[in-house]
């Protein structure tokens, strides 16, 4: 009985740390390919499962293809439609680990476990070059795998002694309804459903469970292993939590399904295996209905997944909030995936600069309307500015600690520095509100050619917003010239308007206290232009990872007022 729980253990430990390094080892060998891929990606629905099933293939780990994806979408990199895509093919791609798990029980390479371990060792201990270091620990993955099934495989005959383990198996195991609690249990708690199938695999080999109680704890495995994108989606946004929900709503209607028609499903099972393997066992057939499960699964549900995308909205609903007060597309999960974390961070620019936007059409309306109830919606737009700062600009650093290229390090230069721009705008935004206030406050009146010099500069300044937005998004160069060439006219516009204003002031067109507020709204506006033209520049070089001393000089030396 010593030498079975011992087995067992020793057995058990083997065979997960050998299926996590394995796919540790894959996932950096591959990394960048995979992010790449991923991040990407703008196909349909069809594509994305295509590349969920190659990369997960690849990797054998549909948990970091699922918390990856769960990141991107978090991150505004993927649509919720591109990640259920994804997920059909992680869970179809997982599989191949129980299939190699099966063949190593029908062709004996079990007995080559010690060998595949030294070599992967061995290439992992001497090579120079990461991708093959990684390669060399995926080996030993490998290797520890199949000891691991080795060391289970010489206990059966211990297993088929013990009354116990039969009495429990038999007695409670074959319940279908225990077994999927069973198998979503064990897989929650070890984070892998290739392992929890591997020892199901065995337990089958030792004729303790039959196919049909293997296949209900192998139904249970497809719940449990969606804790992890559960618990990554946890800090992320409303899309995330649909992502992860997608996954772990698809996986339990699929399981639904085919436990109502689960001895249909084993009789499936039985007739597929003798047709195209006669020779299997039953691993072969856990193997195999661990894999038709799957792709059935996807079968049903990628015709229908818009109308999943709709269900998943229906349930998971947003706050409704205009704007969050935190950040919508950071994620720290992208952290290791540089272009996308810098994606993530632009995306937070480009929200930043059309919060500021919607600040300057607010507060010029509560000018011509006298409408005091914009200034409180300015305010709260200021907050969210004031947020977005701290967390770029902590995002950004925590990205320079590790290890980047020197065009990264000076694109995380110029993300810090167009944040504090668009800070910077936020700030003149808001003082331009308060001069507001107290015009309306005051009952003070401006000059009709007052307004209509206001609504020429508002005009321009929005031009430079839109252009800058668009080159954000776009990249289209084009439209720096443009930007240039708007913000001239501004600093020109308000010297002469600021001229015009003295001379009605003279005039006597106008009260000295309306006059200040206009000059020193005009003021603020040249401000607001300057800081459009820093980003607008520095989203043509920096961000491309361009260094342009002159103009990042001008941009880091912060206006002191």
């Amino acid at each position: 009985m010593k030498d079975l729980i011992f087995g067992l253990i020793g057995g058990t430990a083997l065979l997960m740390y050998g299926v996590d390094t394995m796919g540790e080892g894959l996932e950096r060998a591959s990394g960048a390919m995979m992010k790449k891929l991923l991040s990407i990606l703008t196909g349909k629905v069809w594509s994305a499962f295509l590349v969920g099933t190659f990369l997960t293939a690849l990797v054998q780990s549909s948990t970091a293809i699922t918390v990856l994806t769960v990141g991107f979408v978090n991150a505004g990199l993927m649509k919720l439609p591109q990640a259920i895509g994804i997920i059909y093919g992680a869970n179809i791609g997982t599989t191949i680990t129980a299939q190699l798990m099966a063949f190593s029980f029908n062709f004996k390479l079990t007995e080559v476990a010690l060998p595949v371990l030294g070599i992967g060792f061995t290439i992992n201990y001497f090579a120079k070059n990461r991708t093959i270091k990684n390669f060399g620990q995926a080996l030993m993955g490998f290797g520890m795998m199949f000891l691991g099934l080795k060391i289970l495989n010489q206990g059966i005959p211990f297993m088929q002694q013990s009354p116990t383990l039969r009495y429990f198996f038999e007695t409670y195991a074959s319940i279908p309804i225990i077994g999927i609690l069973l198998g979503a249990v064990a897989t929650a708690m070890v984070h892998s459903s290739a392992a929890t199938v591997g020892l199901v695999m065995i337990l089958g080999q030792a004729e303790l469970i039959d196919l049909t109680s293997a296949v209900a704890i192998m139904l249970g495995d497809n719940i449990g292993t969606c804790i992890t994108a559960q618990l990554a989606s946890l800090s992320g946004n409303i899309h995330a939590r649909r992502t992860a929900w997608a996954h772990t709503l698809y996986n339990i209607f699929g399981v639904i399904i085919v436990a109502l028609v689960l001895p249909y499903f084993v009789r499936l099972i039985e007739i597929t295996t003798a047709y195209f393997q006669p020779n299997g066992d039953i691993g072969t057939q856990i193997a195999n209905s661990h894999t038709l499960f799957n792709i059935l699964s996807a079968i049903v549900f990628l015709p229908i997944t818009k109308y999943y995308v709709k269900f998943l909205e229906t349930i998971i609903k947003g706050k409704g909030m205009e704007h969050e007060l935190q950040s919508v597309y950071l994620d720290r999960l992208l952290m290791d995936t540089p272009a996308a974390a810098f994606k993530a961070a632009i995306e937070e620019v480009i929200r930043g600069t059309e919060i500021t936007k919607n600040m300057m059409k607010n507060v010029m309306e509560a000018l011509f309307e006298n409408d005091i109830n914009k200034i409180e919606q300015v305010n709260k737009d200021e907050e969210i500015v004031n947020q977005l700062q701290k967390d770029i600009t902590n995002y950004m650093v925590e990205l320079s600690r590790k290890p980047l290229s020197d065009t990264n390090s000076i694109i995380v230069h110029g993300m810090i520095s167009s944040i504090n721009n668009i800070e910077r705008m936020g700030d003149h935004i808001t003082d331009v509100a308060r001069l507001v206030e107290s015009k309306i406050k005051k009952n003070l009146v401006f000059s009709d050619a007052a307004i209509e010099e206001l609504k020429q500069l508002i005009e321009l300044i929005s031009w430079m917003y839109d252009n800058t937005i668009i080159l954000l998004k776009e990249r289209n160069l084009e439209l720096v010239k443009s930007t240039i060439e708007l913000e001239d006219k501004v600093d020109d516009l308000c010297k002469e308007f600021a001229n015009n204003h003295i001379i009605r002031l003279e005039a006597g067109k106008c009260s000295v206290e309306s006059g200040v507020i206009f000059l020193d709204i005009i003021n603020h506006f040249e401000r607001i232009a300057d800081h459009i033209h820093k980003v607008c520049l520095l989203s043509k070089d920096e961000l491309q990872g361009v260094l342009r001393p002159i103009e990042i000089s001008t941009v880091d030396a912060v206006e002191v007022r």
